[in-house]
């Protein structure tokens, strides 16, 4: 199966979707059963849906209520780089911002194969653990 674009754009939602619903099973079937997920670049990367499982309540276990939304997304051949907005509020009543750019490596089943999400987590971290 090859993903259009649109197809590329789609999924990419569905991974926002997911974390704006705070859906641990539903973020994590958007990842291969082998996926990588390099969250955040630079630190050791969580590798199948145990370790994604929990990568995900990690981050999200510090927040009650997430938006986040993809401002720009660029498609080239499997892959998608998504500029992304997000904003919260952490499970200690503070409000949460982030910006940062994620990209997506889809294989043919049109399931995320590797992810690196690239934002500066130190003011956001800072927050959710005041």
């Amino acid at each position: 199966m090859s993903l259009s674009p649109d197809d590329i754009r789609d999924r990419a939602d569905r991974y926002s979707a997911a974390w704006r619903a705070l859906d641990p099973t539903a973020w994590t079937a958007c990842f291969a059963a082998d996926a990588v997920s390099h969250e955040l670049y630079g630190a050791t990367p969580a590798q199948g849906h145990a370790a994604l499982k929990v990568l995900f309540h990690t981050i999200a276990g510090a927040l009650q209520k997430v938006t986040i939304h993809a401002q720009e997304t660029h498609v080239a051949h499997n892959r998608a780089a998504v500029l992304f907005h997000g904003q919260g509020i952490g499970r200690n009543g503070k409000p949460v911002e982030v910006k940062g750019i994620d990209v997506f490596e889809f294989n043919e089943a049109g399931h995320i194969q590797t992810f690196w999400a690239y934002w500066d987590p130190a003011a956001v971290l800072a927050k959710l653990r005041a």
